[in-house]
Order: structure tokens, then sequence, then C-alpha cells
């Protein structure tokens, strides 16, 4: 038709070398990384969703995880019987658009709102591989990878700081097991808030529980995130009823989400002083059922780096089964009186 212009052979043939190209960059990436970093039987580099390179973990025991180098966002944690512990939202993509939504994204180096892009910029970057493992421990080998992340033009504008963020992710048995460290390669010291921002997967977030939370003081984001309320937990545990995001501060070393099928997850961290707590409610209708978020957070003091040193968190995730502990509990014979 006259006055519409007709796509020329030379433009799509541009566009399908261009496609090719794409591909093959992504192919001889994840072949290069194969060649440098992979450990057959233990450590993996793959292509995923939208072409991004993933790494994949297997440990003997059966378990295993993958996670994105785009964010450096772990995506899967899977037991020896092939249950995955970790969800991944509906509505995520893979394509570097946007973070991906769900599994274990980075918030560093801010938590929530605030002077940068919410969260920060750790989750919407490329992280490089360091190094990888599979050291017997002592009979087994427990695979684990390294990632790295420093600062560049983009990061600068946002976070005037020269950095270097060290993760590394393991897998101990059935254990996940997920170590930040960030240095501070500057002339001056810097301050960060931080999280991993944990989505689990649970029956129906109406029977999901976190313990290990009661008597703290948190932070009720529900209202106005940037106007928290604060508040002190009476309830043995948290459940679900209605939107929730609550900023627990100085809270113990270990937390459990039971998940409504008997099992619970562990985490048992270091270096995380607090924990939040979060479920869209019907915010996100076709999926809040499915997840609860907790996550392990540095927050209610940010963390302070001098040059030449370093921050360091960890956590180790577990799969535990509290139906049998609460009927071990229940069986137990009273002591009979002195």
């Amino acid at each position: 038709m006259r006055g519409q212009a007709r796509p020329s052979v030379s433009a799509a043939r541009r566009s399908a070398v261009s496609a090719h190209r794409a591909v093959n960059v992504v192919a001889s990436s994840v072949a290069d990384l194969n060649k440098k970093h992979g450990i057959p039987g233990s450590v993996e580099f793959k292509e995923g969703k939208s072409g991004s390179p993933v790494v994949v973990l297997k440990h003997a025991c059966g378990a295993s995880a993958e996670m994105y180098l785009f964010g450096a966002c772990v995506t899967s944690w899977k037991q020896p019987s092939g249950d995955e512990v970790l969800y991944v939202r509906p509505d995520a993509v893979f394509d570097k658009s946007k973070p991906i939504s769900g599994g274990v994204p980075h918030c560093f180096p801010q938590f929530g709102p605030g002077a940068m892009q919410q969260h920060g910029f750790a989750r919407n970057l490329d992280w490089a591989v360091s190094t990888t493992s599979a050291d017997p421990n002592p009979d087994e080998k427990d695979p684990s990878v390294e990632v790295v992340l420093t600062e560049s033009d983009y990061t600068l504008k946002m976070w005037p700081h020269k950095f270097k963020a060290v993760y590394t992710v393991s897998l101990h048995g059935e254990q996940l097991n997920l170590q930040l460290r960030v240095i501070n390669t500057d002339d001056k010291p810097f301050d960060f808030t931080a999280a991993l921002h944990t989505y689990i997967e649970v029956l129906e977030i109406a029977k999901a529980k976190v313990t290990g939370l009661k008597g703290l003081t948190y932070l009720c984001k529900a209202v106005d995130p940037k106007v928290p309320e604060t508040k002190k937990e009476d309830r043995d545990a948290v459940t679900f009823t209605g939107y929730t995001d609550s900023v627990y501060l100085n809270s113990p070393a270990h937390v459990e989400l039971e998940v409504g099928t008997g099992a619970a997850v562990a985490l048992d961290s270091t270096g995380w002083e607090d924990t939040v707590v979060w479920n869209p409610h019907l915010t996100m209708k076709d999926c809040y059922q499915h997840f609860c978020c907790v996550e392990n957070a540095k927050f209610g003091k940010a963390a302070t780096v001098k040059p030449g040193e370093s921050w360091t968190a960890t956590v180790t995730m577990s799969v535990v089964d509290v139906s049998k502990l609460k009927h071990d509990l229940e069986c137990t014979p009273e002591p009979a009186p002195m």
C-alpha cells in the first residue's frame, strides 16, 4: 500500500543475524564458563530463561540449587526428593529489563525505598564468576560458586563509592548456604543497608507461620513504608490474615517459617541483625497464597565499612520436620515427681 513502508530484505537479514549473534554470544559465554569454572557432577553452567546464564550446583545427596548471574539471584533450591523450597512469582521476567521476582534477590546498597532505586542496584546487574569449588567435606563434595560485583559508572551515579561485593552460594548436604561480603575499596568510609529478599513456597499462606520473633520490636510498613509504625510482637507465631510488611529489629539468629505441610524452613544467620516478613496479600491476587518472604536484613542500623575493611553476613537454610518434632514433644513423658 502506498505510504506504508515495506520491510526490506536487508533489514530482515540484519535482524536475523543480530538474533543469531545474540544466541551465539550466550552459548559461547556458557561454554566458556563451563570450561573455566565447571566441575563435572557438581557445578555446571547452562542457558536459562531469555538466554541468561545460570549456574547449577548439584550435591551428591541429590539436593540442587540454581542461580542466575543477573542479579546473583538464586531461583531454585531443591531437596533430594525433588521438592522445591523457593518460590518464583508467575510475573517474573528474565530478560534483564527488571530484577527477577522470586528466589533470593539482593537488596544492596539500600533496602526498601530511599535515595536511589527501590532495593538498590545489585539485583539489576550481572555479577561475574570468581571461583567455583567442590572440596571433599570430608567424605562428600560441597559444590559452591563465588560471584563478585564492583562499582561502575552506573552504580557511582547512584552511590558514589568504590566497593567489591563477594557472594558465595554453596550446598552442604541438603542445606543452602549464602554468604555476602562487602569490601570497601575506596579511600573513605561508606554506609549501606542490605537484605536477602528470600521467597519461600508455602502450601497456603493462611497455614504458614513464622516463629522466633515474639517479644521483638518491629517496624510495621504495611500502611506507609516511608513512615513505619513501631510495634512490639506479642504473638508466639506470626500468621497472615492481610497485607504484611514488617521489619523485626535485633532478631535472633534462628527463625523458622512453617510452610503448612508439617515442614519448616529454618534460617540460621550471622551478621544479619534484622528479619523482614512480607506477604503482599490481595495486591498480588495471582500468587500471594503460595509464598512468604522471610528476609535476612541489615536495616535498623546501617552497616559502616572503613576503607580496606569489610562486612560479612551469612545464612544457612534447612528444611526441618516440625510435625515430627511436635509429636515427639507431645509423646515425651513428664518427669516423675521427686
